[in-house]
């Protein structure tokens, strides 16, 4: 879906930013998000919000798991 109308940027571009270490909507203004009206600030920076905490989901599932340390088996 189209977020910024005015320079044709799409969620997949914001996700992929993100991905890129993108942490702010000022970070995506290299996409021209906000540079022309600025409507699309809120839409951006919700989809910037989601597409972050998405990556962190992803990178905690893929974290190894604590092992714990039996003492009898030592």
């Amino acid at each position: 879906m189209y977020v910024c109308i005015c320079n044709a940027v799409t969620e997949k571009d914001i996700h992929h930013a993100a991905a890129n270490g993108a942490r702010r909507v000022r970070d995506l203004r290299v996409l021209g998000v906000t540079a022309d009206c600025g409507k699309c600030a809120c839409a951006a920076k919700c989809c910037l919000d989601q597409a972050v905490a998405s990556a962190s989901r992803a990178v905690r599932s893929l974290s190894p798991t604590p092992t714990r340390h039996l003492e009898a088996f030592a």
